[in-house]
């Protein structure tokens, strides 16, 4: 299968069978060539994070608007995508995109998409100025409800591929390590955090496979930091997988005592992985966090980091399927499920003690609308003090938004008074 072909097929699964990137793209991948695969994987991920602003300059250039059908749109939009924001030949994406039509049934619209792609070819500099206007567009209904004075900001964002960042450990230097690779850039989110400037893969960074490196946005670096663990203390990771979070706790605190709690087995065994190429270790618990019975011994944490299951608003950049897939039902289930597991493991948390709660959401009813709720019923909580730059103050949380550095990210840090 061509890789074309591929992305096509890929994205009506996300768009009209409103199935997960996570199920299909490693399967369709299999079916392309090899070489190809790297630009399967470029056209569904770039296409979808632009698709509604290719759809408003494809319309543009319409003198009416194309039949229901959404294969032609779908493969105007991806010929639009490679013209506007990829470096590929100009005569092979027009050929390309027309055999695709006639391939699937679209054989009425050769003429119309073939005019449309040569005529971007001509004014492509007018073409990529609207579409880097209409990033907006790029923000779904249910995020910009929230945001109107900064959806183009989100949007721009939201259009942007996610930058590969790093954390170093603690005991080396950005500085140093810059010197030797100097495809990076210092990130001023955080003190270990290093932004690649160029691709590559993940195994051929310098120090990853010795756990001198691991890949974790800037934005959620910070968790770890803000706990700020201890070593001897009980540490609980409720929702840990794929570890990075956990991995940066052993960092900082060595000798902590970690429990690292995932309901799922394959991604526990993500987080084994990551320790095991860190040459950390933590107690991993497979279990569901909400229910304690399943899992707690009665030996109370000193810090909890409850990074919550969430819609992931905050990551459409990287995830932008998410745009498409979650429903107003999933809007209304997921701050149920958060307020079940904090108020859960309030109970397992030490007086004295601290449990950081964060998401990568931007909806306020899963960040600071619930911390509010849980305070209102908890006379044994308090909100702490936080100190993070570029991050909007909500009253009941800190809140940052995506951009160039890193991920939309929510946190709030609760102290537990003794009473």
């Amino acid at each position: 299968m061509t890789a074309r072909q591929a992305a096509l097929n890929t994205i009506l699964e996300v768009l009209t069978k409103k199935r997960s990137l996570a199920v299909i793209l490693e399967p369709t991948k299999q079916k392309v060539g090899e070489q190809d695969r790297a630009l399967y994987q470029a056209l569904v991920y770039g296409t979808l994070r632009e698709i509604r602003a290719l759809g408003h300059v494809r319309d543009a250039m319409l003198d009416k608007p194309l039949q229901q059908n959404p294969i032609p749109r779908l493969i105007l939009n991806l010929g639009l995508y490679q013209l506007l924001r990829m470096s590929l030949g100009d005569h092979g994406v027009v050929n390309e995109t027309v055999a695709l039509a006639e391939r699937n049934g679209c054989a009425r619209a050769k003429g119309l998409i073939n005019a449309i792609l040569r005529r971007t070819q001509r004014e492509r500099s007018q073409w990529q100025i609207l579409l880097n206007q209409s990033a907006y567009l790029n923000v779904p209904e249910w995020v910009s409800r929230y945001y109107k004075d900064q959806t183009d900001t989100i949007g721009q964002a939201f259009s942007t591929p996610p930058p590969l960042t790093i954390r170093l450990r603690p005991n080396h230097s950005r500085e140093q390590w810059i010197r030797q690779y100097p495809q990076a850039r210092i990130n001023p989110l955080h003190p270990q955090a290093i932004t690649l400037t160029t691709g590559t893969r993940v195994q051929d960074i310098p120090g990853f496979s010795q756990g001198i490196v691991s890949v974790q946005d800037a934005a959620a670096q910070i968790a770890a930091t803000l706990l700020a663990p201890n070593n001897h203390e009980r540490i609980l990771d409720a929702c840990s997988a794929p570890g990075g979070k956990t991995g940066h706790i052993l960092e900082l605190a060595p000798k902590a005592y970690v429990d690292a709690l995932d309901h799922d087995p394959k991604r526990l065994k993500k987080v084994h992985d990551n320790l095991l190429r860190m040459n950390l270790h933590a107690n991993l618990i497979r279990a569901d966090a909400s229910q304690l019975r399943h899992w707690y011994v009665n030996k109370p944490y000193n810090a909890i980091l409850l990074d919550a299951p969430c819609s992931g608003s905050g990551v459409i950049r990287r995830h932008p399927d998410i745009s498409w897939l979650r429903s107003e039902e999933d809007l209304k289930r997921l701050p149920r499920t958060q307020m079940q597991l904090l108020v859960t493991l309030w109970k397992t948390l030490k007086p004295g003690g601290r449990l950081l709660y964060t998401t990568c959401s931007l909806q306020p009813r899963e960040n600071q609308q619930l911390i509010e709720q849980f305070l209102a019923k908890h006379s044994d909580a308090r909100l702490a003090d936080m100190n993070i730059p570029d991050t909007q103050d909500t009253g009941f949380g800190l809140l940052r938004l995506p951009d160039v550095d890193g991920d939309g990210f929510f946190y709030a840090l609760l102290n537990k008074l003794n009473q």
